[in-house]
């Protein structure tokens, strides 16, 4: 309400409509900065040159107080009129009243500019630019709305006009500039959208329909020739432009707002007046099309995250009945007017004669003769109001969201996802399409098998999405190639790459689909719920913090909490078929939910076994109120089935961590029960196998009084079993994890002892010579400490177990603190001439024969690999038949846990083609017919 934003706003448009606004109705572009070859030289003043001009001392003196004009000067010893200081401040020094300056500072005004009329002018750069023209078309109408100023609504109207027709072609398309007569250069999509924004704010201003139905023809224009109809959003140039080598996008907001963000605002306002839902997608996706980014750097995407509120919340509806001039009308109209409503719309009905086709118009009436003002929100609306004095109160509580709706409900911008799932004839058609493909390398039929009783087909390898992420072209490609080799069966989990994973399968089942390359019956997409980690922890703690929790959190440890109550999966789910692109899930598996017995466990609370048994059955009674939600969703369409994906359901049943599928199907059960129909939609279950790791074949654990091993009750119940870490075993008997892939041995030139020996040498010479040049920090290691690698790395040496221990030991430890040591004493030497030069010099020397001894450490970590899993072949050859003997180590451990009995389709994480081509080679083998044995074999290994 402070009058001197006010003043700004006003004397800025003043300024536009005597300075810069054409004999035709258009805006110019711009002024240049100098005048007779100086900069500003035009705009700025010395004291003199007021006192030259304004010859009263007091006015001079209060005039320049006021603008800030002082001898010295406020700008190259001379000075641009500003106002630091308010009025108010400015009168209290110079000791009158504010009113006594303010009628100084009217009169002088004047006189001073006419007086800089008189000085040479700058270049006035007059062309009219359809987009700017736009953003000033905008501005006039909705100050001559909020200041109640005629003479910005006539600015708007006629500049408006002048875009309609001088910068107008035919077939509602407009050209770009105009200058001198001549308007060329086709528009692009700024100038589109901000000429549509314009017309709304016109309308909205004045109630002139024919802005209203230019707005919805300009923005089927934008449609038409702009809409990035494959990922959402909007191209900068039109269809019929010249062809240019890239069609650029740009979503991010400059100087001004972007032309994607402002084509989405002006469709989503349309889609609002009109109630056009093809408006209000096209606005969904082009903000969309931009999440990633927006997430990642919000800062720079203000005007589409204005989108997504107005989106989100949905405008304040304002119609107004009446005959402009009455004076009831217009008394309404000043009071809307002087409240800020940020998400609203106007709609008029003027001409009481006839109707209006605007929607939110259909049925209003003026009352008893009165004009009246409609508030309403998603086209419900209060009684009338003829009163003005109403007004404030009724604009109030449309706006109004409870603090307990915005910490409990998820708004999320979500677009229409792919129809339809996987089907019996669609992933039966995919297996026939497969099967008959006239590449040698094409699968057999034993590659695929039922998924339970669903009906469906599956191949027996799925694409594990554990480590891809959108925007990895090489993870791109290798979905790409599964989906179109033969796999069918995709996994993921809405926690893997904080959701990269599934935003990755979303975008390659789009592009594969619109392509014709696969149906969307065909595939099977499995997600996972249940970790609460990324952004969802970012949520999870932003709700704590409202006192507005999750229910029944298990915060197991820092940066990992787990949560399976209905209120998480909700949230969840929705953001899962979000990122997916899906109207329906095929299986969503609830993601490890031990979670909750092993954080008792390691608060000591399940060691008495009565305690633990109290622990287990809230556990299923959580299982069973998650499932009963699960059902839920299927009768909703979003799911078709469910599950668990369980590290520990293959664990002895005396180990307090352990699940029970047994019992899970049991609260499956219940939970069917309680949702009225005959079977619940229990069908998968997933865990971990591989040739050390199978409890799931060997260890009974679950079924009457836990006789059965899990394969053996998921033959018998027609559970599929879906088989995670099929090449990384973690053997109970030792060992460390085990990678079951051949590894690649990177070949030194050079040995051990005598690339240590120039390691050695290298950080005495730092010790000697550079360390005690750097200051000791207070916390941390000391300089002659930060390079110890030599000593270090023989230390370690002989506890390498093998290349998968040595990779995370140099990835996790050496590499970050070698390169933090590096820019810490980087910065440290910078501009110390000598010093700086005999750092570099032996950083130089020291780092290629670093690296060179820690390449010697991985040929000696791969060797150990490749020995390990050479005695392991030595104890599984005889198992295999002759020909598979000499196959890649990967491709017998898939085939071996793909083969087992129970076993429905075995993930591996194939995020590289090439690891897609090793993987999708066993669907051309038969099963291994004894597969168990060699199980049984490896189940008495121990690991050295």
């Amino acid at each position: 309400g402070e009058m001197r934003y006010r003043q700004v706003a006003t004397e800025t448009l003043d300024y536009i409509l005597q300075e810069m606004t054409a004999p035709e109705g258009g805006f110019y572009s711009a002024t240049d900065a100098d005048s007779e070859g100086v900069e500003g030289k035009f705009f700025v003043w010395t004291s003199g040159q007021i006192r030259e001009i304004v010859t009263n001392e007091q006015d001079a003196t209060r005039f320049c107080a006021y603008y800030d004009i002082t001898e010295e000067g406020n700008w190259e010893h001379t000075n641009i009129p500003r106002t630091p200081k308010s009025l108010e401040i400015v009168a209290e020094e110079l000791g009158c009243s504010s009113e006594d300056l303010r009628d100084t500072i009217t009169r002088v005004r004047p006189t001073v500019y006419q007086a800089r009329l008189k000085r040479v002018p700058p270049g006035l750069d007059d062309k009219i630019i359809t987009a700017w023209n736009g953003m000033m078309i905008g501005t006039m109408a909705e100050a001559g709305r909020v200041f109640n100023h005629q003479p910005y609504l006539e600015s708007a109207i006629r500049a408006a006009d002048f875009l309609l027709t001088t910068l107008s072609r035919p077939g509602n398309r407009l050209w770009r500039t105009y200058r001198a007569g001549h308007a060329h250069l086709n528009a692009c999509l700024e100038d589109y959208a901000y000429a549509v924004e314009a017309m709304i704010d016109v309308y909205e201003a004045t109630g002139h329909e024919r802005y209203l139905h230019k707005a919805v023809s300009l923005a089927e224009r934008i449609l038409e020739d702009f809409e990035d109809r494959e990922h959402g959003g909007f191209f900068t140039t039109a269809a019929n432009h010249e062809a240019l080598i890239i069609r650029g996008r740009e979503g991010a907001d400059g100087a001004t707002p972007s032309g994607n963000a402002v084509a989405a605002s002006a469709l989503a306002r349309l889609s609002f007046h009109g109630d056009r839902e093809d408006f209000r997608t096209a606005a969904t996706n082009a903000i969309r099309a931009y999440g990633q980014q927006i997430g990642q750097v919000p800062r720079g995407f203000p005007k589409s995250l204005m989108v997504v509120d107005l989106l989100l919340r949905g405008p304040v509806e304002l119609a107004f009945v009446g005959t402009p001039g009455d004076k009831g009308y217009d008394q309404l109209r000043s009071a809307v007017n002087a409240c800020f409503v940020p998400y609203r719309i106007l709609a008029h009905q003027q001409d009481l004669e006839s109707e209006s086709t605007h929607p939110l118009l259909a049925g209003k009436t003026t009352i008893h003769g009165k004009a009246a003002l409609y508030v309403c929100k998603n086209f419900a609306c209060q009684a009338p109001i003829t009163d003005p004095q109403a007004v404030p109160s009724a604009l109030s509580s449309p706006q109004e969201v409870t603090s307990s709706a915005r910490g409990e409900k998820l708004q999320a911008l979500t677009s229409q996802g792919l129809p339809g799932h996987a089907t019996p004839q669609g992933t039966g058609q995919y297996v026939a399409k497969i099967l008959a493909s006239p590449q040698d390398s094409r699968p057999s039929s034993h590659g695929y098998t039922a998924l339970s009783s669903t009906g469906l087909t599956t191949s027996r390898i799925g694409f594990g999405g554990y480590r891809i992420d959108v925007g990895v072209e090489d993870h791109r490609k290798a979905l790409e190639n599964a989906l179109q080799q033969g796999c069918n069966l995709i996994d993921t989990s809405t926690n893997y790459a904080d959701g990269g994973s599934e935003r990755l399968i979303g975008v390659v089942l789009k592009d594969l689909i619109v392509k014709k390359t696969i149906s969307r019956d065909e595939v099977i997409v499995v997600s996972k719920i249940g970790y609460v980690q990324g952004t969802n922890l970012a949520r999870a703690e932003a709700r704590e913090q409202a006192e507005k929790p999750f229910p029944e959190m298990v915060k197991y440890g820092q940066g990992i909490w787990h949560c399976l109550h209905p209120v998480f999966l909700e949230e969840q789910l929705t953001l899962s078929l979000d990122r997916l692109g899906l109207e329906t899930l095929d299986v969503c598996l609830l993601h490890n939910p031990e979670y909750f017995l092993s954080d008792a466990k390691n608060r000591n609370l399940s060691m008495d076994p009565i305690r633990l048994e109290d622990l287990r059955q809230e556990f299923y009674r959580r299982l069973q109120r998650a499932f009963l939600y699960l059902e839920s969703q299927i009768a909703a369409g979003r799911l078709q089935y469910y599950g668990v994906s369980s590290n520990t359901c293959t664990a002895n049943p005396d180990n307090p961590e352990a699940t029970s599928l047994s019992r899970m199907l049991r609260a499956a059960e219940t939970a069917a029960k309680h949702s009225g129909i005959p079977r619940h939609h229990f069908r998968v279950l997933q865990l971990p196998m591989n040739v050390f790791e199978s409890g799931a074949l060997l260890t009974p654990n679950t079924g009457p009084e836990q006789s059965q091993t899990v394969l053996a009750l998921a033959q018998e119940t027609n559970i599929a079993i879906l088989v995670n870490r099929p090449l990384n075993a973690i053997p109970e008997k030792g060992g460390g994890m085990i990678r079951l892939a051949d590894p690649h041995v990177e070949i030194s030139n050079t040995n051990f002892d005598a690339q240590h020996q120039k390691v050695a040498i290298l950080e005495h010479d730092y010790k000697q010579v550079l360390a005690p040049q750097i200051p000791k920090p207070e916390k941390g290691a000391a300089p002659l400490d930060y390079f110890n690698w030599a000593e270090e790395l023989k230390r370690i040496r002989p506890s390498i177990q093998n290349l998968e221990h040595w990779d995370q030991i140099e990835s996790q430890t050496i590499a970050p603190h070698a390169n933090q040591v590096f820019q810490l004493l980087t910065r440290h030497f910078a501009g110390k001439k000598e010093e700086e030069q005999i750092w570099e010099s032996w950083r130089d020397r020291y780092v290629p024969e670093l690296i060179a001894l820690l390449k010697v450490m991985r040929m000696e970590a791969a060797q150990t690999s490749a020995k390990k899993l050479s005695d392991i072949r030595q104890m599984i050859d005889p198992l295999l038949p002759e020909a598979i003997r000499e196959e890649p180590f990967s491709r017998i451990a898939l085939w071996s846990v793909a083969s087992t009995p129970g076993v429905t389709c075995v993930l591996n994480g194939m995020r590289h083609p090439v690891y897609v081509d090793d993987s999708l080679t066993i669907l051309r083998w038969k099963p291994l017919s004894q597969p168990c044995a060699l199980f049984e074999t490896m189940h008495t290994v121990t690991i050295p």
